[in-house]
């Protein structure tokens, strides 16, 4: 079902006939594939790499006195949780806004050209400047990525190690 729709929306960006019209398209499809991948981010993780990095701080904050170096060193990695957390949710509500935000922009600018409200001259600066907000929408989710691929790594490889480490220190 997906590739019928890519098929249908490559089809009509071929058939355009407008100057400008063509890369708005293209612009316009490639703002939808950056739409699915935003939304392929598992948002709720982050959540819970959060809750449970404060679980586990707490529990070693009472229970464990004396620390080897090898659970020190875990212990430093895993405060990456803590500062990347915040900064993720930040990032991730600027990118929601700026593709939603980029995306009334370009169907604006898809209906001046169909309506000939911009010159013939203007519009390859115009589509210039679209495709950098474009590109560095994709650049801010491609890092947005890389941190959400280290907090859910981190919590993945230390969540457990450090639990049960401290639990079997209150014993």
């Amino acid at each position: 079902m997906r590739n019928l729709i890519l098929f249908i929306i490559l089809s009509s960006l071929l058939s355009c006939h407008s100057p400008g019209k063509k890369e708005v398209n293209l612009l316009i499809l490639k703002l939808s594939y950056l739409e699915n991948s935003i939304q392929e981010i598992n948002s709720p993780a982050v959540s819970t790499a959060l809750e449970g990095y404060k679980e586990n701080i707490d529990l070693v904050k009472k229970c464990v006195d004396s620390i080897d170096n090898k659970f020190i060193q875990k212990i430093n990695n895993y405060k990456g949780i803590r500062k990347a957390c915040p900064d993720f949710f930040n990032k991730y509500r600027v990118i929601i806004k700026n593709l939603e935000s980029q995306n009334n922009q370009l169907k604006d600018f898809k209906s001046d050209i169909s309506n000939n409200i911009i010159s013939l001259d203007s519009i390859p600066f115009f589509i210039e400047l679209e495709e950098r907000n474009v590109q560095r929408i994709s650049d801010d989710i491609l890092n947005l990525l890389d941190l959400y691929n280290f907090i859910v790594s981190t919590n993945d490889s230390l969540y457990f190690p450090i639990k049960q480490y401290a639990e079997k220190q209150c014993l």
